[in-house]
Parts: C-alpha cells; structure tokens; sequence
C-alpha cells in the first residue's frame, strides 16, 4: 500500500455510530491493549474514515482462541460492525480493501496476516462468546 495513495471510503455507503470525543476516546482505551495498538489519531481517521498512511495503521492484536499464531480477525470485523454503521452490508472485497488501509494484522512472530473472504463468511456465522465481549465493551461505553 503507498502512503501517498488516496483512498476515499466515503462513497460507499459507511458511517461511524454518533460519538462524542469523550466515548470515541473512551473506546479507544477499551480496545488498546489486548485487541490493538495505535495512536489515537489513527484510531480518529478510522471513525472519521479519512486517509491513514500504511506506516500508521492501527494494529489488530487479539490472538484467535483455537489457533493461537493467528491474529483473531473474526473480532475485528467485529468490532468494525459496532463502530462502523452499514459494515456488515459492505461486500468482501470492500471489508478486505477497508480493513487493509486501516489495519495491520501482524501475528505474534510479527509475520503479517490478511483479511480473505473465509474469514468474513465465518464471521457472518459465528455466535461465539469472544464476539459476544465486542459488542458488551460497546454497550458499556454508549
């Protein structure tokens, strides 16, 4: 990805949920941590879905609880579909373009991961409990 590359996401049709600086900033610290690292300016551009460069990406690192070396991508998508109004109704290949400009997926050995259309059909399945805690950290902030 070139850092000089512009990428506009506001012609498809993409929101982020009404936030106040104080729960923008507030979700921002839920999520550092055990789910991502980053600055809060990249994390500002995501809500605002305004240019980011690759070298600034914010970085997804929760750890999938059946496969370990594997950055959980199911939780991202996740955690976009709470912060981003209209995600989930985004095709593949707009949630893999969407996710690769603000997002590096780097797994424990620091070998980047990517976002495939597998990872986003199991998520439309998936009821796990670890998605569940996603959508608890939204509600206890909002």
């Amino acid at each position: 990805m070139n850092d000089n590359e512009p990428v506009r996401f506001q012609q498809i049709n993409l929101n982020s949920i009404p936030l106040t600086e104080v729960q923008a900033n507030a979700i921002f610290k839920a999520f550092s941590g055990k789910y991502l690292t980053g600055n809060y300016q990249s994390f500002q551009s995501l809500i605002l879905m305004e240019p980011v460069p690759a070298r600034n990406r914010l970085e997804w690192k929760d750890l999938s609880p059946k496969r370990p070396k594997q950055v959980n991508r199911q939780t991202l998508l996740e955690f976009l579909s709470h912060l981003l109004i209209g995600f989930e109704n985004l095709d593949n290949h707009q949630m893999i373009l969407f996710v690769e400009h603000y997002f590096a997926l780097k797994n424990p050995a620091g070998i980047e991961q990517h976002l495939s259309s597998k990872n986003i059909s199991d998520w439309r399945n998936n009821k796990a409990t670890y998605l569940k805690e996603i959508s608890i950290i939204f509600k206890t902030i909002l």
